[in-house]
């Protein structure tokens, strides 16, 4: 048998493998928490702009009661300490309303905490006088995803933190940490957005989500070096494969045509 006359089918064969084995490769799409980043998604007009925070769903509020009466003091605050002596709160439930012991439910949504506190006072000035109260955000949280050292949700107590703040609670950024296409992801009123932060330029501090708030979500994507080094990493397995894929081939066309 004549082997050159096999070399167009075994052409052929090789050139399938070869197909099969990149359109097998992950794509770089896929290695992203978000993918697309979509047009107008980077603006070039900032302001410095660091809006009070408004209470929305699914916020913990502390809320402690002052009171020259000894016993209003002891039921409104000893339920403010766990035993791992961690704050208490009160949560905001979907329809932004809390609900306070002999008070009844309080519409707090879209206030600030100066506001809630004095719609607070007022609801137990029908029923108590000479009271004083602190209302404070608690339970304040971010999520880190992608590349960072620790990947996950973390805590703040603050009312807002800046992106730089946040990925340092995650213990910094990867080797392969691409800050100049970070997505934030935020989610008010049931709508969620994605916008696309440049941590690279300096005239970050002056965007307006500079800040984040709690509940923001932050990924950090990879850069492309870390595409190259996985694409690097598919090519010469998948060349290994050819060459042993080859190596049978002969070995058969050879037995065949003795």
């Amino acid at each position: 048998m004549n082997i050159t006359k096999k070399s167009p089918g075994l052409l052929m064969t090789l050139l399938s493998c070869l197909i099969f084995f990149i359109s097998s490769c992950a794509p770089i799409n896929k290695l992203k928490f978000v993918a697309d980043a979509g047009p107008g998604s980077i603006t070039n007009a900032f302001r410095a702009e660091r809006s009070e925070k408004t209470i929305q769903p699914y916020d913990y509020l502390y809320i402690k009661i002052f009171s020259l009466d000894e016993k209003t003091n002891s039921i409104f605050n000893e339920r403010y300490f766990s035993v791992e002596n961690e704050l208490l709160s009160y949560v905001v439930d979907n329809e932004g309303i809390i609900t306070l012991p002999f008070i009844g439910n309080i519409y707090v949504k879209d206030m600030t905490i100066n506001e809630a506190r004095v719609t607070i006072e007022q609801s137990f000035e029908k029923y108590l006088n000479d009271i004083s109260i602190v209302v404070r955000f608690v339970s304040n949280k971010v999520t880190l995803l992608g590349e960072v050292a620790a990947p996950g949700q973390h805590a703040f107590y603050d009312e807002k933190i800046t992106v730089f703040q946040a990925i340092g609670y995650a213990g910094g950024t990867t080797t392969f940490g691409d800050l100049s296409t970070v997505t934030l992801v935020r989610e008010k009123d049931n709508v969620i957005t994605y916008y696309y932060l440049d941590l690279t330029k300096k005239n970050i501090a002056s965007s307006e989500y500079y800040y984040l708030l709690p509940n923001d979500v932050l990924v950090i994507n990879p850069i492309k070096a870390k595409y190259r080094e996985l694409r690097d990493y598919a090519l010469t397995l998948t060349a290994s494969v050819l060459t042993s894929i080859s190596a049978v081939l002969s070995i058969i066309l050879i037995t065949r045509s003795l």
